[in-house]
């Protein structure tokens, strides 16, 4: 654990043991913690979000495997213990004061599990567990606060927002529904007609179509371009 007492005290105190967690140590700072060999034995970091910037947030994320590299990360396979942190990058728990900034920060920091200081230890454990495991546990208070938001967003149409298109894409899209050839597109916008057929693929693909007139629909559908009888 690599805590800040004053939102971790809640931790140290419940009776964890019961799950089978186990406190190998505890630090105020995340470089001092990784150091030390008892981070050899440590399965879950459990800490506070760290800053927005600076020596910090560097700190935090060798507790964390960087993205596109194997899950365990070091070619070693050993642990965390004297490199200092060099080595078997481990799940990361994170306590917030619940604020929606603070939350998407631990999250884009690697968190596998965000947590409030005064969740249940059944919460808490969950969350270990969870972290442990490399699975997304959010705490059920913090998901009670948005769950409007999340009822809407998953009970809503898929659609591909506007600005998955780029500008010269929503052109070449908006001449496909008028029925212009990619030769007669690109004397329009005065582009190669190769270059035209780069744009349409990239169009097909986003839009997830397998022609050109599939594209047209659901750029109609989703209100991408504008109906041709309806133009200006």
């Amino acid at each position: 654990m690599t805590p800040d007492r004053r939102h971790l005290s809640h931790v140290l105190g419940l009776a964890l043991d019961r799950f089978h967690i186990d406190i190998v140590l505890t630090s105020t700072v995340v470089a001092d913690a990784v150091s030390r060999p008892e981070a050899g034995r440590v399965d879950v970091w459990l800490a506070r979000p760290a800053a927005a910037t600076g020596e910090s947030v560097r700190e935090f994320r060798r507790l964390v495997p960087p993205r596109g590299t194997a899950e365990y990360g070091a070619e070693d396979g050993g642990g965390a213990g004297a490199g200092g942190g060099v080595g078997r990058p481990r799940p990361l728990a994170v306590v917030c004061g619940g604020e929606e900034g603070q939350v998407a920060q631990a999250l884009a920091l690697g968190a596998s599990a965000v947590m409030l200081p005064d969740d249940s230890v059944f919460d808490t454990a969950a969350g270990l567990y969870a972290a442990a495991s490399r699975d997304l546990f959010v705490s059920p208070r913090l998901l009670r606060r948005v769950s409007r938001r999340l009822s809407d967003a998953l009970s809503g149409p898929l659609t591909v927002g506007v600005d998955v298109l780029t500008e010269r894409e929503q052109r070449v899209l908006s001449l496909m529904s008028a029925g212009m050839s990619n030769g007669a597109i690109a004397r329009s916008l005065c582009i190669s007609p190769a270059t035209v057929s780069t744009h349409v693929g990239h169009i097909l693909r986003k839009l997830g179509a397998g022609n050109r007139t599939q594209a047209v629909i659901a750029a109609l559908q989703q209100s991408l371009i504008a109906h041709p009888a309806h133009r200006a």
